[in-house]
């Protein structure tokens, strides 16, 4: 038997149709060999064959299936009306790929064996295409249904491009040679196997160009909400601003008011230890004024003169406590009206320190002991009032208002007349009473010296009566200006002194401004701040990542076209050096090459004012020289010419880069007998390389074949299929002779 076995496994191992065309019941051809011939007369339908093959690799183009529509591809019924035999409702064709590692095959890096072409686990592929009535497509991979853009990459991976330059019909073998230098470039492209490397050039230039609008969207999504973060983040940095103001003036007011307590506590406890022996002291004093004038035989006078004492010193008091609320009164009209005038000008600290120099003299003078020095103090103090006052009138340009503060100073001139009018009467009750006593014995002396002591001793209590009022006075400004810290404070920390006083009530004030200068703290705000930020870092992240992207995806276009051109080249010249090869043998010489053309600038009218050039894509040109005949180019060929150059560059591609199977369908048809020769003995070499299957009528073809499957049809208009061995062909072929 003369069948040659092939030393690495078929890629190709058989093909089923069933309601395909002329094929109605189930046909099943295998292809164990390098060579697989189909014969059979014309009208047979032994070209359905590689039609199957064409509609199973995912061909859409119903022109190249010969047909018009989807229901032509099924069987539509035949023969007499004796046996007729009806429509199918369905075609389908299956292409059986074996994916068992094949040691032949490039390991590309893998372990030697366990190589497959197809990446998938399977050991045996199955790709099946069913059409209905319906014109509804059917696509199936190992009987699980899959889409058709599956089908071609999972092609692509072995090099069965989708423009199936694999199978090469009749009548369309010279159809690279009447090609656009364009169409010709991408067929020589897809023999030399790299589409595939197209199709991710364009995936990768689509995946580049939709991350590049992505990248403009983040930015542009970058610039919009910068003003907003922009804005908010002065907000947040304010409100930190504030908070941090905030917890300062918390601790500084706490500092305050438990240093404060603790003062005042200290005070009050002061003034107790200070009254209570002078209060008792007098008590004493004035019962034994009282009984040195019951042994004088004056008691009625004396208790008179204690009695008028006591009433002018009750009075003085009285109006002593109602000018100093007055004077208070007056300093917060003033403060405030001086406030509105000035504005931010004076600080409320500034106006109580000028307040408490002027009651620290006043104190110092109600200590003094003579009326004298009371009044001079008192107008010194007043002096200072005035004079503060009226420095006040300059501050931002505007006079402060008098009105009812005016009002409150004639009032409290009036109490001090007052007072200076008591005080007077009680000095000369005083005098007239001491003129009484001189007069008086020994009793009288005593009697002068007890009561000289008890006036002492009712200033000093005075004394301490106005420290008590003040720090009554403080009491009460604590709880208004501290109230809500009160309810939980407690005395702690240093005493303060006037000044450390002063001081820390200044800090704190400023504080107060500078907090309400900065705002308060919106919640919301800082939210919507954190939120907004969050954002910007995750579109700045995915910006970033974008920008990678689009890096590597740069690079691998790049890669890719650098690849393309690089593998282009060699191929086309390893095509242009077997081309000359195959055409000097087909014709006993002459000349043929296939070479990149050179790009023309073309015209395109964008309308009728106006033309563009535009700079046309370089294709491939073919430039051929039969011997003996001045014959350059590929219109001057004739018919069988014009076949056998194509027949030669198809050989020359199919030999640079083998496809896993080549499909020939009669592309011998126009061949002579010696061309035929030439013709098989070409198959037998490129056989050698890659599986082929060929529909022929040529003897010469079918030799060179190890099994030929014979195509019949009957009255029934149903194809069937013959499998003859070589050697029932070759007596069949003899006979034919």
């Amino acid at each position: 038997m003369r069948i040659a076995r092939i030393k690495s496994i078929m890629l190709l191992k058989r093909l089923e149709i069933s309601g395909f065309k002329s094929f109605a019941k189930a046909v099943s051809l295998e292809f164990p060999t390098r060579i697989t011939a189909i014969v059979g007369p014309n009208g047979s339908g032994k070209s359905n064959i590689a039609d199957a093959i064409r509609w199973v690799l995912g061909e859409q183009s119903f022109k190249h299936l010969r047909g018009k529509k989807g229901e032509d591809l099924i069987f539509g019924g035949g023969g007499d009306a004796s046996r007729s035999v009806s429509r199918l409702s369905k075609a389908s064709a299956s292409l059986i790929f074996n994916n068992l590692p094949d040691p032949a095959r490039p390991a590309g890096g893998q372990q030697a064996g366990k190589n497959k072409a197809f990446p998938v686990e399977f050991d045996e592929v199955a790709m099946s295409r069913r059409v209905y009535r319906d014109g509804i497509n059917d696509y199936v991979l190992n009987d699980s249904q899959v889409r058709l853009k599956d089908i071609i990459e999972l092609l692509s991976k072995v090099g069965l491009g989708a423009s199936q330059h694999h199978i090469i019909a009749q009548g369309d073998s010279d159809r690279i040679l009447y090609a656009s230098p364009k169409e010709r470039k991408s067929m020589v492209e897809e023999a030399l196997g790299l589409k595939i490397f197209e199709l991710k050039k364009t995936e990768a230039e689509r995946k580049l160009a939709a991350t590049e609008e992505n990248v403009r969207q983040v930015e542009s999504l970058r610039r919009e909400i910068a003003p907003h973060l922009k804005y908010l983040a002065l907000q947040t940095e304010k409100m930190k601003n504030a908070s941090e103001l905030r917890k300062n003036l918390d601790a500084l007011e706490k500092e305050y008011v438990g240093r404060e307590l603790k003062t005042l506590a200290h005070e009050e406890a002061e003034v107790e230890s200070r009254k209570r022996p002078l209060e008792e002291r007098a008590g004493i004093l004035e019962k034994e004024i009282r009984e040195s004038e019951e042994g004088l035989g004056k008691e009625g006078e004396a208790e008179k003169f204690f009695a008028e004492t006591n009433k002018l010193d009750e009075a003085l008091s009285s109006l002593a406590r109602r000018r100093r609320e007055l004077e208070r009164e007056a300093g917060r009209m003033e403060a405030t009206s001086t406030a509105r005038a000035i504005g931010d000008g004076v600080s409320k600290e500034k106006i109580k320190a000028v307040l408490m120099e002027v009651v620290s003299d006043l104190e110092a003078a109600s200590r003094s002991g003579t009326m004298e020095a009371v009044r001079n103090t008192i107008f010194a103090a007043t002096q200072k009032i005035y004079s503060f006052l009226e420095s006040l009138n300059g501050v931002g340009g505007r006079s402060t208002p008098r009105g009812n503060t005016s009002q409150l100073k004639e009032v409290i001139l009036g109490l001090e007349k007052e007072e200076e009018e008591i005080s007077a009467k009680k000095l000369e009750l005083q005098k007239n009473y001491e003129i009484r006593a001189i007069k008086l014995q020994k009793e009288g002396a005593f009697l002068r010296g007890r009561m000289e002591e008890l006036a002492k001793i009712k200033d000093n209590l005075r004394d301490v009566y106005a420290s008590e009022e003040k720090t009554g006075v403080l009491k009460k400004e604590l709880e208004f200006d501290f109230g809500g810290i009160l309810q939980n404070a407690r005395p702690f920390g240093e005493l303060l002194s006037g000044s450390a006083r002063a001081d820390l009530k200044k800090k704190i004030e400023r504080l107060r401004i500078r907090l309400e200068e900065a705002g308060g703290v919106n919640e919301e705000v800082l939210k919507e701040y954190d939120e907004t930020k969050k954002r910007d870092e995750f579109l700045d992240k995915e910006l970033k990542d974008l920008q990678e992207t689009t890096k590597s995806l740069k690079e691998i276009f790049e890669e890719l076209e650098m690849r393309v051109e690089r593998d282009f080249d060699a191929g086309l010249a390893k095509i242009n050096k077997l081309f000359g090869e195959f055409f000097r043998e087909i014709f006993g010489g002459g000349k043929a090459e296939i070479k990149m053309s050179k790009p023309q600038k073309i015209e395109k009218d964008e309308d009728e004012s106006w033309r563009e050039e535009i700079e046309e894509e370089p294709g491939l040109d073919i430039n051929v020289d039969i011997p003996r005949k001045r014959i350059k180019s590929l219109n001057m060929l004739s018919g069988g010419e014009r076949a056998l150059t194509s027949i030669a560059l198809l050989f020359a591609m199919s030999t640079a880069n083998p496809p896993p199977f080549l499909v020939l369908d009669e592309t011998d048809a126009a061949l002579d007998e010696a061309n035929s020769a030439k013709y098989a003995a070409m198959l037998r070499e490129l056989g050698k390389k890659t599986q082929l299957i060929v529909i022929t009528h040529n003897r010469e073809t079918m030799k060179a074949a190890d099994v030929l499957y014979g195509v019949t049809m009957g009255g029934d208009g149903i194809s069937k299929l013959l499998s003859i061995k070589f050697e029932e062909a070759e007596v069949v072929l003899a006979k034919r002779r």
